[in-house]
């Protein structure tokens, strides 16, 4: 009868805690690449500005052809279409998508922020410097929240679907 050593022992518990261990971690790695998501991509080509909308994501849009605005929520995709809990529509009808919390910070839209709010402190500023609005500064400080009125007006609130700008679906 052959008898083992404690250290013996020690060390063929070492290693097949080591290569459980090992195989647990493969694992776990291999089901966190299957659970990837499908997403849907708001493409500015040629620009670093992409907007991710996943399963469960509130969107607006307006479909071609019509002047309403359809909001619902994403339940999932399939190669050209997005499905709704109601209803299905395809990527090419799609005529632009509303402004929401992840196309809000591009830069043209915040221009009408930028400058009203950059207007409006220019006048706190000086009256509470001076104790009085003086016409150099009231011309200014009007001038910049006039802009970001105009620009408001102007820009709206839509992001047309045409040229550069397009919606892509990206299926893991």
């Amino acid at each position: 009868m052959v008898t083992s050593s404690p250290s013996c022992q020690l060390s063929i518990a070492f290693y097949v805690t080591r290569d459980l261990f090992h195989i647990l971690l493969l694992v776990a790695v291999c089901s966190t690449c299957y659970s990837q998501e499908d997403l849907l991509m708001l493409q500015k080509r040629n620009r670093h500005k992409n907007a991710y909308y996943k399963v469960g994501d509130e969107i607006s849009f307006r479909v071609k052809g019509s002047k309403s605005r359809m909001t619902s929520q994403i339940v999932g995709f399939r190669d050209s279409t997005i499905l709704f809990s109601d209803y299905e529509v395809d990527l090419n009808q799609i005529s632009s998508i509303y402004i929401d919390d992840k196309t809000k910070w591009w830069l043209r839209y915040k221009i009408e922020q930028l400058f009203f709010l950059a207007g409006s402190a220019y006048l706190l500023v000086d009256i509470l410097n001076n104790k009085q609005l003086s016409k150099e500064t009231a011309i200014i400080g009007g001038t910049s929240i006039g802009i970001g009125l105009l620009a408001r007006l102007i820009i709206g609130n839509r992001i047309k679907l045409k040229g550069r700008t397009r919606l892509r679906i990206i299926i893991f």
